[in-house]
């Protein structure tokens, strides 16, 4: 084990000493990512996000990133997809290794990042597009649940459940609702572009050979800030006030609702042959409080995902949903010229009225009290007493300071929150979701429960829309 650490650390020595490796012959950079990812292993940390190309640790992949490697046909694009593909993967290890202890050999925070920003180029730069197997991301379904479950009975006798709920929730888009008490707008972002004749729109951050909308950072964060939405709520009770995800000694999560925060990150879809622009803000909340002893629904912790996809042009395409369980999809349709297609298995439900678009006008989100289902969208109210939320990067979520100063992830390596177990997994399990209604990371919601389909999903928009 000593001859291993030396070895080791003379390797990162040296990778710090001789710069760029794009012309070495030699295999220290594929030797020290395989060390990297096992030094993670042996440490117990593990991410469902940080999915890799089989063999090929150094390039990761999603759900989006797997469809658009059919799509490079040229050099250029496959050249692109490679960047991507490896952009990723430093994305996911650097927030990895940020949970390696600091004393930690042979890699800690700091020597893995050294690997990572030295060698992921030269990895990428000696990769032969031709010879990679086609990427596939495994889906959030467990088949084997849904053969012991007898899944097309058990499907067949939940028809009536599901279609009792989709009554149920669109009867809470027209009800009656109590006047809203408090409200959560966006910070002001200093110095960003602050009207829609200054934003970038998404097709001219497309110019690049697989016409990707891809914005620098700048961007993003006054793309984010731009079509953020206000939450609005109708009553001031703590499990009701959104804030910052924090952990304690022990890792269990709280909510710190003295920082309203909103997490964000950006993805991508397609649609009509067009790759599309997405801004996603999650908002979480302490718990969704058990309304009785048999409600199988509460639990701690509970949230709202909200997702705007873009035109080209930088209106807005839809708004959709999500709890971060994966439950509760909805669809608010925004360009006139958008049908409701017809849609096989468990249906996501579809708002009223068309909604405004956010180019031009800010919306409010009226989000029901305890159960946090989003009941309106509508105008902004401007005589309702309002909060500032800041916004920070979903990534924290994933690897968040305790107060002993080490650092985990909210999420187990499969992408759950245990803590936030309910009592429907118990009952939902036959059709092939894992601890349904437990609290999800990105990548790892299913959005129904018959059938199968992803909130990620890389074309979703050409399964709701005709």
């Amino acid at each position: 084990m000593y001859a291993i650490r030396t070895g080791l650390t003379v390797l990162l020595i040296n990778l710090t000493l001789i710069g760029p490796l794009a012309a070495q012959p030699d295999t220290r950079c594929e030797q020290g990512f395989f060390a990297l990812h096992q030094a993670l292993k042996n440490a117990g940390i593990e991410d469902a996000q940080a999915k890799t190309l089989p063999d090929y640790p150094h390039l990761g992949i999603n759900r989006w990133l797997a469809f658009q490697q059919q799509q490079a046909k040229s050099a250029a694009q496959q050249q692109q997809w490679i960047r991507l593909s490896s952009d990723k993967a430093w994305q996911d290890l650097s927030v990895m290794s940020q949970r390696l202890p600091d004393d930690a050999e042979p890699f800690n925070p700091e020597t893995a990042q050294q690997l990572l920003d030295t060698c992921l180029p030269v990895l990428a730069a000696r990769t032969d597009f031709e010879t990679l197997p086609q990427a596939e991301v495994e889906d959030s379904y467990a088949t084997w649940l849904r053969v012991v479950g007898v899944y097309p009975v058990t499907a067949w006798l939940a028809t009536g459940s599901i279609e009792n709920y989709h009554e149920e929730m669109s009867a809470r888009f027209v009800d009656p609702v109590p006047p809203p008490r408090q409200q959560y707008a966006p910070l002001p972002a200093a110095g960003m572009p602050v009207t829609p004749a200054m934003l970038p729109a998404p097709t001219q951050l497309a110019n690049n050979p697989l016409q990707i909308p891809l914005p620098d950072e700048l961007q993003r964060k006054a793309l984010l800030v731009h079509y953020a939405p206000v939450l609005t709520m109708t009553d001031s009770e703590r499990w009701n006030r959104t804030g910052e995800v924090t952990l304690d000694s022990y890792g269990k999560p709280g909510i710190n609702v003295d920082n309203p925060l909103s997490y964000t990150w950006t993805s991508w879809t397609h649609f009509k042959g067009q790759n599309l622009l997405q801004l996603n803000y999650q908002f979480w909340f302490s718990q969704r409080p058990k309304s009785g002893a048999l409600d199988s629904y509460g639990g701690e912790l509970d949230g709202l995902i909200w997702r705007v996809t873009l035109k080209p042009d930088g209106g807005v395409l839809f708004y959709d949903s999500i709890h971060p369980c994966g439950c509760y999809h909805k669809i608010y349709p925004v360009d006139p010229d958008l049908q409701q297609g017809e849609i096989e298995g468990d249906k996501p439900v579809f708002y009223p009225q068309r909604v405004a678009d956010a180019k031009n006008q800010r919306l409010s989100l009226l989000v029901e009290p305890d159960t946090h289902y989003l009941v309106r969208v509508s105008p902004v109210d401007s005589s309702v007493p309002t909060t500032a939320y800041g916004f920070a990067d979903a990534d924290q979520l994933r690897a968040l300071p305790q107060p002993d100063g080490k650092m985990a992830s909210l999420f187990n390596g499969k992408g759950l929150v245990p803590v936030s177990r309910r009592g429907e997994r118990f009952y939902l399990w036959p059709m092939g979701v894992p601890s349904a209604g437990a609290m999800r990371q990105p990548g790892e919601h299913a959005i129904a429960f018959k059938g199968r389909r992803h909130f990620d999903q890389a074309r979703l928009p050409e399964t709701l829309f005709e």
